[in-house]
């Protein structure tokens, strides 16, 4: 039952207790700036690689906007079978980059969506049977798995900050690392001063005070705002009738089993923050979600979709473990989507103060994987050697991104996700140390 205590403190509510809307709305913009970056960018990356034009793959944003925000309330809210009804919010993976491209480059897009539409329902109707794996994760795995995520997403906010490039001409542009330092500072601030409503969308202000001022002083332009089309709503079959190909459909397949295990263990870790257990019903209506949306983004030309493991750091962080403000950012990412003026400001936000927001609320998840690893008993057989193998196998792609160049694509596609290859790994050896023990650690 949804219980309605408005007099409450909001880091005081559980998951299904509503806070009052304005804290609400607040609270789930500060959502969707934390995981605005991960959603944009494979959009961007995907169209720039095949050669779109800025109208092209402007439409591409919006369309990710649209599908990861309803993908975002399926989650948080749930209808039927679908929906873990948790605060997780859904985006484009960037696992399906690369076969995107290729797949794009060599038999043309309508390809792409057909094997989209395909992987995708395929995903759905297999959600049960990956749910019921759920009790191959216990704490010393889910520990581990969680940690390994937070470590894995804090480069990407890095990157953010300093460049991609490390030999362009900008990369670690002394302007570029004060911003990001003045907006850290800034989360510090606000989190030791501000009081209730103000101390929990600490992150969403030192967000707006640091952009403002790195426009001000000529960090990012807001000149494109105004320019182009107010309202856009995403049409099907963008890109001519799908097409349906073998081969590259069992390439999204193979995308698909990774992004499964990534998602699984997106959903184990909400659980943990939120304090709520989670079992195979929650991983299917979890994974339902996910395929869901990769069905649809096949009809609007969309992505392959994941669960995002980004908000969780920000749960960890701000106490609100409220399932709402989560379902009322999925519902500002579609007005993003729709009403492009809106998501034209948000990208204009400089991406080093983006970048400084990432690396706090990941930093904040990596705390919650201790958290809970500090409960495992090391003393036991194997649990060590679980966690020790598994982050450090599953942290090569984040410290060496060339490392497994040489593999066969096949194997590179499940390799460079160091969360499912660590998550494989931990189950694997889990079930090595304590399988004859009748009993996981």
């Amino acid at each position: 039952m949804v219980r309605n205590e408005p007099d409450q403190s909001t880091s005081d509510m559980g998951v299904d207790d509503r806070p009052p809307w304005r804290h609400t709305i607040l609270l789930g913009l500060q959502h969707v700036l934390v995981m605005y970056a991960g959603v944009v960018v494979v959009p961007m990356v995907v169209g720039t690689a095949l050669g779109l034009g800025q109208d092209e793959i402007a439409t591409l944003v919006c369309i990710d906007l649209v599908l990861a925000g309803i993908g975002t309330v399926l989650q948080s809210l749930g209808v039927w079978k679908f929906g873990i009804r948790m605060p997780l919010v859904v985006g484009a993976a960037s696992n399906g980059i690369v076969p995107m491209i290729l797949i794009g480059q060599t038999k043309g897009l309508p390809t792409v969506y057909g094997s989209l539409l395909v992987a995708g329902i395929l995903w759905v109707l297999l959600a049960p049977f990956f749910g019921s794996l759920l009790r191959l994760f216990p704490a010393v795995v889910t520990g581990t798995v969680i940690t390994l995520i937070g470590l894995t997403l804090i480069p990407v906010g890095l990157r953010l900050i300093a460049g991609k490039n490390p030999d362009a001409p900008g990369y670690g542009a002394p302007g570029n690392l004060l911003l990001a330092g003045f907006t850290v500072l800034l989360v510090v601030l606000f989190s030791r001063f501000l009081k209730g409503l103000l101390g929990q969308i600490s992150l969403l202000l030192a967000l707006v005070v640091a952009a403002a001022v790195g426009w001000l002083f000529g960090a990012g332009s807001l000149a494109e705002v105004g320019a182009g089309p107010v309202i856009g709503v995403p049409l099907p079959f963008h890109y001519g009738p799908l097409q349906f190909d073998i081969p590259s459909i069992l390439l999204f397949l193979i995308i698909v089993l990774v992004l499964t295990v990534e998602a699984s263990g997106q959903g184990l870790a909400v659980g943990q923050v939120v304090g709520r257990e989670v079992g195979p019903a929650e991983v299917s209506r979890l994974l339902r979600v996910d395929g869901l949306m990769t069905t649809l983004s096949g009809i609007f030309s969309g992505f392959a979709y994941t669960t995002f493991g980004q908000n969780i750091g920000l749960i960890a962080l701000t106490k609100v473990r409220s399932r709402y403000p989560v379902a009322v950012g999925g519902v500002i990412l579609v007005l993003l989507g729709v009403i492009q003026p809106i998501g034209r400001l948000v990208a204009a936000i400089p991406q080093p103060v983006i970048g400084a927001v990432a690396v706090v609320t990941f930093a904040a998840l990596t705390v919650s994987g201790i958290e809970l690893l500090s409960k495992v008993d090391f003393g036991r057989s194997g649990n060590l050697i679980v966690v020790m193998v598994s982050l450090g196998i599953g942290l090569v792609p984040t410290g060496a991104p060339e490392f497994y160049h040489q593999l066969p694509f096949v194997a590179q596609v499940f390799l460079h996700s160091g969360v499912a290859t660590g998550t494989v790994l931990a189950v694997v050896l889990n079930a090595l140390f304590h399988l004859r023990e009748g009993k996981h650690a």
